[in-house]
C-alpha cells in the first residue's frame, strides 16, 4: 500500500529553509525581507527565495553581518512594529465605530497594500491578544484626564440588543466630554444607580466634594437617586433633568391635544434619538401633501387589497379631511419652529452655552404664554382656513388648546426645575448679560449658587470689580470660550471659574466619545 504524502504545516515549511524564515502567529515571515509569505505551496516559497528583492536583501545583510541569524534586538523591533500596527488598527476601527469582525474581510487587502499587512490576524485573535491592551491604554488616558477634576456627570440608562439594562456614564470637564463607564445592571433603581456612580468616582480619584452637576432624564428613580443617595454624599451636586427631554414632550403634547389624546403612554417619533425628526417630518408633509392624493390613488389602484393604502386613499379623497390635515400641518410647521430651535439649542455639543440657558427658557415661557390666549395666529393661516371653507374661530380654539397643553407640561417642569437657580447665576459669565443690565446685576453675592461666589476671596472680589468695569469693551460675536481664555492673564481666578461653568453640559443626549468605549465594551472587554 502506498504511503500518504506528508501534509506540510507552517512549521515544517519553515524548517525546510533554515534561518531564512520564522513563524509568528501561524504566519510564515522572511527574516531578510520582513514580509509574510504564503507557505502552503513550496513553489511559492521557492519563488520568493529566488526573487531579486530577496537575493538583494540577503546580500545586503551579509555585508553587515557575519551570519544570517537575526539579533534579538531586531526581532524585538519587528515584533514591536507588528504590535503597533495592530493596536493602531484597533484604535482606528474603534474611532470609526466599525466592529472588529469586519477585519476578516479586509485581510487580503491589508496583505496586498500595507507593509506588514500580512501580520494582521483575524478578529478573535485581535480580541483575545490585543484589544485588552488597547482598552487599558484608553482607560488610563481617561483617568489622567479626569483625575481630581470638578466634573459634570451624565447618566443614561438604555437597553441593548439582548434586553439587558445598560447604564452609560459620561464625564464632562470644560470642553472634554467622554464616556467613562458602561455598566450592565440586573435591576435599575435609585440605589443601584447611586452605587454605580460612587464606584466610578472612586476609580477616577474624584472626591465627593468635587462634582458640580448631575444631568439625567426626568425619570422618577433618577430624581430619587439624587435626592436620597447622592445629595447626602455630595450636597453641592445640582441635579439637572434634561431640558431637551422636557421641551420635546411639550411640542408633541401640542400635537396630541389637537387630536383629543390627553394621556399619551409613548411618543411615536420616527427616530426616538433625534427628537426634532418628528417636526421635520411634519414640515416635509406640509410642503408635499399637494402631491399625495394622486400618488396614493395610483398606488391603491395597483394594489386594491392593501388595507393601509385603502385607508390613506379614502382620507385624501375626502375634501374635508384633507383640508383639516392641511391646516394642522401648516399650524404645526409655523408654530413648532420655536420648539425646534430650542431643541437644537439644548442638543448642542462642544459649545459653552450653559450661560444662555436661562434666557432661552424665559423666551420659551413668553412664547407659550402669548399664544395660549391668542386670537391671532397670523394672516397666512387665517387665509388658508378661509380658502378651505372652515371656521377660523373653531380652529383657533383648537390651537389655543394645543398651547395650553404645552404650557401645562412646561409649567410642571421648568419654573421649579432644580437647576434653575444655577441657570440664572451662570448668566454672569456672559459679559453681555453683566454689562447690559442695571447695577444690581453686578452684585457678586446674588450669584452664590456658584460655589466660589458664596464666600469670595479678596482677590476674586478685586477681579470681579475689574470685570464689571469693562462696560466699554467691544464684545462682538466672540465665542464665550475664547473670551475667557483671553482674560486668563487679566482675571486669572475669575477666568478659571468661568471656564469650569460655561462648559457644563445642558443635555443628556451627548454622543461624543461614546463610540470608542462602547465598541471596546461590546467586543468583550469590561473594566
Amino acid at each position: 500500500m502506498s504511503k500518504k504524502p506528508k501534509t506540510a504545516s507552517v512549521h515544517t515549511r519553515c524548517n525546510e529553509y533554515k534561518d531564512i524564515f520564522r513563524v509568528d502567529d501561524s504566519i510564515l515571515f522572511c527574516n531578510y525581507c520582513n514580509i509574510s509569505v504564503d507557505w502552503k505551496r513550496k513553489s511559492t516559497v521557492d519563488n520568493h527565495c529566488k526573487s531579486q528583492k530577496h537575493i538583494s536583501n540577503v546580500k545586503s545583510q551579509e555585508k553587515t553581518q557575519n551570519n544570517t541569524q537575526l539579533t534579538l534586538s531586531s526581532t524585538q523591533a519587528a515584533a514591536e512594529a507588528k504590535k503597533q500596527l495592530i493596536e493602531d488598527l484597533i484604535e482606528a476601527f474603534a474611532t470609526a465605530d466599525i466592529p472588529l469582525e469586519k477585519v476578516n474581510s479586509l485581510l487580503s487587502f491589508f496583505k496586498k497594500y500595507i507593509k506588514n499587512g500580512g501580520s494582521i490576524p483575524q478578529a478573535p485573535t485581535l480580541r483575545q491578544n490585543y484589544l485588552p491592551n488597547v482598552f487599558d491604554k484608553h482607560f488610563q488616558s481617561l483617568k489622567l484626564l479626569f483625575d481630581s477634576k470638578p466634573v459634570a456627570i451624565i447618566m443614561d440608562e438604555t437597553t441593548d440588543d439582548c434586553a439587558r439594562s445598560v447604564v452609560n456614564t459620561i464625564f464632562c470637564y470644560r470642553n472634554e466630554t467622554k464616556l467613562v463607564s458602561v455598566d450592565f445592571l440586573e435591576r435599575v433603581n435609585n440605589t443601584t444607580m447611586g452605587q454605580v456612580l460612587t464606584t466610578i468616582l472612586a476609580h477616577f480619584n474624584i472626591s465627593f466634594n468635587l462634582p458640580r452637576l448631575f444631568l439625567t432624564d426626568s425619570a422618577a428613580y433618577m430624581k430619587k437617586c439624587h435626592r436620597e443617595v447622592l445629595s447626602p454624599l455630595m450636597p453641592q451636586l445640582t441635579h439637572v433633568p434634561c431640558c431637551a427631554h422636557i421641551i420635546n414632550l411639550i411640542g408633541y403634547l401640542a400635537y396630541l391635544k389637537m387630536h383629543g389624546i390627553f394621556s399619551p403612554c409613548k411618543i411615536p417619533l420616527y427616530n426616538k434619538t433625534r427628537w426634532n425628526s418628528w417636526f421635520r417630518m411634519v414640515s416635509y408633509a406640509k410642503d408635499h401633501i399637494v402631491y399625495w392624493p394622486s400618488f396614493f390613488k395610483e398606488e391603491f389602484n395597483n394594489d386594491k387589497k392593501h388595507n393601509t393604502l385603502a385607508a390613506i386613499n379614502s382620507c385624501l379623497e375626502n375634501e374635508q379631511e384633507l383640508g383639516i390635515i392641511t391646516i394642522y400641518l401648516n399650524f404645526i410647521t409655523s408654530y413648532a419652529k420655536e420648539f425646534v430651535q430650542d431643541l437644537d439649542f439644548f442638543q448642542q455639543l462642544k459649545k459653552p452655552v450653559f450661560p444662555f440657558v436661562e434666557l432661552r427658557l424665559q423666551q420659551l415661557t413668553a412664547y407659550i404664554e402669548t399664544y395660549r390666549n391668542s386670537d391671532d395666529f397670523g394672516l397666512s393661516l387665517e387665509n388658508l382656513i378661509n380658502s378651505l371653507r372652515f371656521n377660523t374661530h373653531e380652529f383657533y380654539s383648537i390651537f389655543r388648546a394645543a398651547f395650553e397643553a404645552a404650557y401645562a407640561k412646561f409649567a410642571a417642569h421648568i419654573p421649579n426645575h432644580p437647576a434653575r437657580p444655577l441657570f440664572h447665576a451662570c448668566q454672569v459669565f456672559d459679559p453681555k448679560f453683566i454689562h447690559s443690565g442695571d447695577v444690581l446685576r453686578k452684585n457678586i453675592r446674588q450669584y452664590n449658587k456658584i460655589k466660589e461666589f458664596d464666600n469670595p476671596s479678596d482677590e476674586l472680589i478685586r477681579e470681579w470689580g475689574i470685570y464689571c468695569g469693562l462696560d466699554n469693551e467691544l464684545l462682538g460675536e466672540m465665542e464665550l470660550d475664547q473670551y475667557w481664555v483671553d482674560k486668563a492673564t487679566q482675571l486669572p481666578i475669575l477666568s478659571n471659574i468661568a471656564m469650569d461653568y460655561i462648559w457644563l453640559p445642558i443635555s443628556s443626549c451627548t454622543q461624543d466619545s461614546l463610540k470608542r468605549l462602547n465598541m471596546i465594551y461590546f467586543n468583550g472587554v469590561k473594566i
